[in-house]
């Protein structure tokens, strides 16, 4: 009698889990207005509290104010008129010591630029 009474219940519907969403004030730093770093800055709009979206090339000291975690992130990937392919840097203009109290998190290709403009050991073979 039990087991038919089981069996009589409506099948539990699976639920999706909900989405994290950190306490966190990012800066991200990448390639502006391309689809890549739009991608990038709407995944973090959903999931933090604030993102905030600059050019690397512009960055600045005074834009690391109010942030919880910066991500230096961009596409390097650029194509000549003949096709062939080419690295494009953002040329980040800060240097370690702008950067003290501030987690960063180096992404992509203009993080490799950047770790390897500053000498930072990133893998067991390189920096």
């Amino acid at each position: 009698m039990l087991l038919a009474f089981a069996l009589s219940l409506p099948a539990p519907c699976p639920q999706e889990p909900p989405a994290e969403h950190l306490p966190l004030r990012v800066l991200y730093a990448g390639n502006a207005g391309t689809p890549y770093s739009k991608a990038w800055t709407t995944f973090l709009a959903a999931h933090t509290d604030t993102v905030r979206a600059v050019a690397g090339r512009t960055l600045q000291p005074a834009d690391l104010v109010d942030v919880d975690v910066l991500i230096l992130d961009g596409e390097v990937e650029d194509h000549t008129p003949g096709g062939e392919m080419q690295l494009v840097s953002e040329h980040v203009p800060l240097q370690l010591r702008d950067l003290q109290g501030v987690p960063v998190l180096l992404m992509g290709g203009e993080g490799g630029f950047f770790s390897d403009d500053n000498q930072l050991k990133t893998s067991w073979r390189h920096g």
